[in-house]
C-alpha cells in the first residue's frame, strides 16, 4: 500500500527541488537594477490612486455572492451532462442507445435545478442587486 505512493512522492520532491534550484539561480545570478519606477504598483498603465487596502462598498458583496452561486451552477451542470443519457432511460443503456422506455428524470432534474436558479435570478433582479441598463 505504501509503495504505491513512492512514485508520486518522488515526482513531488523532484518538482520542488527543481523549483527551488531555479529560484536560487535567479536570486544569485540574476541582474539587479533597482529603481523607483520598478518598485511602484502597475495598474494597467496608469498611476495608482488611493489606498490599495481600501474597503469595497457593501453593494458589491451581494453581486459577488450571486456570481459565485451562478458559477457553481455551471459546475453542477457538467456532471449532469455526462450522465443525462443514463438518467433519461428507464432501462439500461447499451452502446449509447436506450434499451427501454424514456424517463423524464434526467431532463426533469435539470429543469427543476434551472427553475430554482431562475427564481433566484428574478428575485435578485427585482431587489436591484443586478441592474441591466
Amino acid at each position: 500500500m505504501g509503495s504505491d505512493y513512492i512514485a508520486v512522492t518522488l515526482v513531488i520532491l523532484v518538482g520542488a527541488g527543481v523549483a527551488l534550484q531555479f529560484a536560487a539561480l535567479a536570486r544569485f545570478l540574476g541582474e539587479r537594477r533597482p529603481s523607483a519606477a520598478k518598485n511602484i504598483a502597475y495598474e494597467a498603465g496608469s498611476d495608482p490612486v488611493g489606498d490599495p487596502r481600501g474597503r469595497f462598498p457593501v453593494r458589491f458583496y451581494p453581486l459577488a455572492i450571486l456570481f459565485v452561486v451562478f458559477d457553481i451552477e455551471a459546475a453542477f451542470l457538467y456532471p449532469w451532462a455526462v450522465i443525462v443519457r443514463e438518467l433519461s432511460c428507464a432501462g439500461p443503456v447499451r452502446a449509447g442507445v436506450c434499451a427501454a422506455g424514456i424517463s423524464l428524470l434526467g431532463i426533469g432534474a435539470a429543469v427543476a435545478f434551472m427553475a430554482v436558479l431562475l427564481v433566484a435570478l428574478v428575485y435578485a433582479w427585482r431587489k436591484g442587486v443586478i441592474g441591466w441598463g
